[in-house]
């Protein structure tokens, strides 16, 4: 049975599904072209790669900006550190996404 996450009361933390990748993109498909809102997305302490509705990678978000990326303007992408030692790694948030198709969530906002 899968653990469900139990965010921390002070984490604010952004879901984003990247679906099957190989582990060496993980970050690169985790980090960029998100259609999200730079005012809100730039106060997460948390960026949590989901794959399956499992959390895959976590990683510390140190900087947001708008892509620069042609035909991407209009999205958001950020550069940061994995946390390989989270707790959150392996965990499932199935429950906080439900039958929504937006691949983003946000948790503790």
């Amino acid at each position: 049975m899968e653990q469900e996450l139990q965010p921390n009361a002070l984490d604010r933390i952004l879901c984003v599904k990247v679906g099957k990748v190989i582990r060496e993109n993980l970050y690169e498909m985790a980090r960029k072209y998100w259609k999200v809102k730079l005012e809100k997305t730039s106060k997460a302490t948390h960026v949590l790669a989901v794959v399956n509705g499992i959390v895959e990678a976590v990683y510390i978000p140190q900087e947001w900006k708008r892509s620069e990326q042609s035909g991407y303007e209009d999205r958001c992408e950020f550069t940061g550190i994995e946390d390989k030692n989270s707790e959150y790694l392996g965990k499932s948030v199935k429950s906080y996404y439900g039958r929504s198709t937006n691949p983003v969530k946000y948790i503790n906002w």
